[in-house]
C-alpha cells in the first residue's frame, strides 16, 4: 500500500516535470505549494496555494502537488509542528526562551476553541511555520527549476539528434519512468 502511494507520487512528479508550462511557472507553483504546506492553516492550505499561484501566474497544478508533498511527512508532522511552535515561541518571547515542556495536564479539550488559546498556540506555530517554510520553498524552487531546465536541454538535444538521424527510437527512453 505504501509502495503504491510512493509510485503514484513519483508518477505525478514526473507528470509535473513533463508539463507544458514554463520552468519558472512550475518551479514557482511548487515553491508556493511547499510554503503553504508548512503553515498551520488546516483546510485552507490548498486553496491558499491555488489563489497565490493564480495571482502570480504560476502553475496551479504544481502548487497543489507542492502542498500534497507534505502527506509524505505525515508520520513526523507532530514533531514538525512542535519545532514550528518552539521557533515561533522563541521569536515572540522577550527575553528569548524556548517554550516549557508539555505534559498531559496542559492539554484541556475545552480550551481548544478559545481565542486566547489560538493566540498563545496558533501565532507562534504560524510564525515558526513561516520561518521553516521560506528556506525550504526557496530550495524547492531552485531544485525544480534546475531539473526542468536540465530536462528541456536534454529534450532539445534528443530532438536535434532525431532531426539529424531521422530516428524516433531515442524518444522512447525519454519516458522510461512510465514503463513497469
Amino acid at each position: 500500500m505504501i509502495g503504491n502511494y510512493i509510485k503514484e507520487t513519483v508518477r505525478k512528479f514526473h507528470e509535473l516535470l513533463d508539463a507544458k508550462d514554463a520552468p519558472h511557472s512550475v518551479a514557482g507553483g511548487t515553491a508556493i505549494g511547499v510554503f503553504f504546506g508548512f503553515l498551520p492553516i488546516f483546510g485552507l492550505k490548498t486553496l491558499s496555494a491555488m489563489g497565490v499561484s493564480w495571482i502570480t501566474r504560476c502553475s496551479i497544478v504544481a502548487s497543489v502537488i507542492g502542498v500534497s508533498v507534505h502527506d509524505l511527512l505525515l508520520p513526523v508532522w507532530p514533531l514538525i509542528l512542535r519545532w514550528q511552535f518552539q521557533i515561533g515561541f522563541w521569536l515572540l518571547s522577550h527575553p528569548h526562551q524556548f517554550a516549557p515542556k508539555l505534559s498531559r495536564s496542559d492539554f484541556k479539550l475545552s480550551e481548544i476553541f478559545q481565542w486566547d488559546s489560538f493566540i498563545d498556540i496558533g501565532l507562534p506555530t504560524a510564525l515558526g511555520g513561516v520561518v521553516i517554510a521560506i528556506p525550504i520553498s526557496v530550495v524547492s524552487y531552485l531544485a525544480i527549476l534546475s531539473i526542468m531546465r536540465f530536462r528541456q536541454a536534454r529534450k532539445a538535444k534528443v530532438e536535434s539528434e532525431m532531426d539529424a538521424e531521422g530516428e524516433s527510437s531515442v524518444a522512447a527512453t525519454d519516458k522510461a519512468w512510465e514503463q513497469p
